[in-house]
């Protein structure tokens, strides 16, 4: 998987959760076991080198209303999971340990993909800050590589599991338009972003993508389609939800309509 950290051992245990919760010990799929099983995997995920109590797994569990036996119960869930991800001989020590009142998975930051993501998500979006825009690009490819599918998506009735599922999703999101704004600051034309049409109707209160579609589309010579989309995107934020367009959707528009140089294709950037 692209973007792992070169400390990663062959052999070394890896999770992922940005798509249906797996593991993996050398490349192969580690069994973890039943539902309950896995929430507690993931709830000890999300504060991986942290404790988590027993009262935050019950609480994700069963949420408000857990049997009179919960903390029994999510302790021998623990010791299932405890079991499934016991070091082979030689692979050193226990990844699953016990604490005063709870319990704490201990990994390599980049052992778990969600971690992996975030690290290479904001240095995309240093080097595109820093005006490296082909820095940026592979730094943000290699940040998306790292989904398979919607984060923590089978823990929607999980309070804390769904909620960080959320806000990954928002960093996804956000992590594509560095992408596209990378790959317009480089040099590219429509190409690299011939999916922006179909991103603006998913994500249609998102004006900077409206914004980067505007001029992919003016550098491919569609002028009038670009304002065009301009207006669809007004028409959604003023009629659906009563907001006006933001200055900086404003001023792109300004700059379609008047064919402003800022707006040329500039000359194509590669990484060193």
């Amino acid at each position: 998987m692209a973007g792992r950290s070169a400390s990663m051992q062959v052999g070394a245990v890896e999770f992922a959760v940005l798509g249906p919760l797996a593991v993996t010990r050398g490349g192969d799929p580690v069994p973890i076991g039943g539902p309950q099983v896995r929430v507690v995997l993931a709830r000890l995920l999300l504060d991986a080198g942290h404790r988590v109590s027993v009262a935050a797994l019950v609480d994700e569990l069963w949420g408000e209303h857990p049997p009179a036996d919960a903390d029994r119960t999510a302790r021998t869930y623990v010791s299932r999971l405890r079991r499934a991800l016991r070091p082979e001989p030689g692979e050193g020590d226990e990844l699953l340990v016990t604490l005063a009142g709870g319990y704490e998975l201990r990994v390599e930051p980049d052992a778990v993909d969600a971690t992996r993501f975030e690290r290479l998500a904001a240095a995309g979006r240093a080097a595109l800050d820093r005006g490296e825009p082909g820095v940026a690009g592979p730094a943000l490819g290699a940040a998306l590589a790292q989904w398979r599918g919607e984060a923590y998506a089978e823990f929607a009735t999980c309070p804390a599991l769904a909620a960080e599922g959320t806000r990954l999703d928002r960093l996804r999101l956000a992590a594509i338009e560095d992408r596209i704004a990378a790959g317009l600051s480089a040099g590219a034309d429509g190409a690299p972003v011939d999916n922006l049409a179909a991103l603006v109707q998913a994500y249609p209160l998102r004006e900077r993508l409206w914004g980067h579609l505007m001029i992919s589309l003016y550098r491919s010579g569609r002028q009038a389609e670009a304002l065009a989309a301009f207006r669809d995107a007004r028409a959604v934020l003023v009629e659906g939800h009563g907001i006006e367009p933001s200055p900086d959707l404003v001023e792109i528009h300004r700059k379609v309509l008047t064919h402003d140089p800022s707006l040329a294709r500039p000359p194509v950037l590669t990484a060193h």
